[in-house]
């Protein structure tokens, strides 16, 4: 009977799983279909790196994807509409937008919880906001000092100018939840999204009740818990995890449930795993890349993988300090809703109001 129940409770959490990860792709796919035609817009006006920055932040926080949002780049690098050191300066900024996924997944399933439970959640949020965000103030800094970044992309360009286009190889996600698009094409947008956030509360819930059921013994949460025993370990994890399922904001989302159940502690090692998925979703957008055949395209996307391995070589030695700054900064953000709310407010309006101001002035 005992055997019969755990093979119960892992068939169902998978099913829960896989509704959690399908209800972030619904929440993503909705808001690309609502604002993509809003990013190109934006897109086409900015001229200037500190615009470009917001502009890469709003834009893939809008959409929900950073891998839409590159592709859009990529696309308009290819066709020479925007020139490269523009570009440079909307993937460094889109590194922070595609944090958006993660403070939206700890909001919509634990801001109704106790106050230590939210914290808890939101501390994978806010480990994923913080060294993005830390990260683009360096990158940004270098390259107006400098122009690092856009030389790397020049010199990338010539580098890769002798290797052919390839086929893009279709998402995973794309094919493990067809039914989304399929679904996408007979609703309107507004109401898959708000069928992905009610999706996304369920599976959730059902998610934290079958995972602690199956991880219920010391033998089995000592089993999870040896792939974020150490900083190498946790770092190969989130690389090679998001190598195969490439998408930074669903493999850093699905550590909010392995947290809050108490499986995964809320130690120093989910900013190594972090680390590590940030450089893993790259190889998705190289393909993209490839696959246009245009050497300042695949220079691009060089930009992408140079700063998601520098940052990790920074940070990586900072490791305990700066998860110990975060989570004092945690601590302070979810004290109350209404510091949460206002924190989101500024941290997500902000971009989107430098970027009017930019276009505007």
């Amino acid at each position: 009977m005992l055997q019969v129940t755990r093979h119960k409770n892992l068939i169902l959490a998978l099913i829960s799983l896989y509704f959690f990860v399908s209800s972030i792709v619904f929440i993503k796919e909705s808001i690309v279909l609502m604002g993509q035609d809003r990013v190109r817009d934006f897109l086409s006006s900015i001229n200037d790196t500190i615009t470009g920055v917001f502009a890469g932040w709003f834009g893939t926080a809008l959409l929900q994807s950073s891998g839409a949002f590159d592709s859009i780049i990529i696309a308009f690098v290819s066709v020479g509409v925007m020139q490269t050191y523009v570009a440079v300066a909307t993937i460094i900024g889109a590194e922070v937008g595609t944090t958006v996924t993660t403070q939206l997944v700890s909001v919509f399933g634990y801001i109704r919880k106790e106050r230590q439970r939210f914290q808890t959640s939101f501390l994978v949020a806010m480990l994923h906001y913080w060294y993005n965000f830390f990260a683009l103030m360096i990158f940004l800094t270098v390259e107006l000092l400098f122009n690092v970044f856009t030389y790397i992309a020049q010199t990338g360009s010539l580098f890769f100018s002798k290797i052919p286009g390839i086929s893009a190889i279709p998402s995973i996600f794309n094919l493990i939840t067809p039914w989304v698009d399929v679904l996408l094409q007979y609703i309107p947008a507004w109401i898959g999204l708000i069928g992905g956030v009610i999706l996304l509360l369920i599976s959730l819930k059902n998610s934290e009740k079958y995972l602690s059921a199956i991880f219920a013994s010391e033998v089995s949460k000592s089993l999870i818990r040896s792939t974020f025993g150490s900083t190498p370990k946790a770092f190969l994890a989130g690389l090679i995890f998001t190598i195969i399922v490439p998408s930074t904001s669903v493999m850093i989302s699905i550590l909010i449930p392995l947290v809050t159940t108490g499986i995964i502690d809320t130690s120093y090692y989910i900013l190594p795993y972090i680390l590590g998925a940030n450089i893993g979703t790259v190889f998705d957008v190289m393909i993209a890349a490839l696959a246009t055949g245009n050497p300042a395209a695949i220079g691009v996307w060089l930009i992408h993988l140079t700063i998601n391995i520098v940052g990790a070589c920074i940070f990586l030695p900072l490791l305990k300090p700066f998860s110990a700054l975060v989570q004092s900064v945690n601590n302070f953000i979810t004290f109350s809703k209404k510091r949460t709310i206002v924190f989101l407010i500024l941290s997500n309006g902000t971009p989107a109001t430098i970027l009017i101001l930019g276009i505007l002035l």
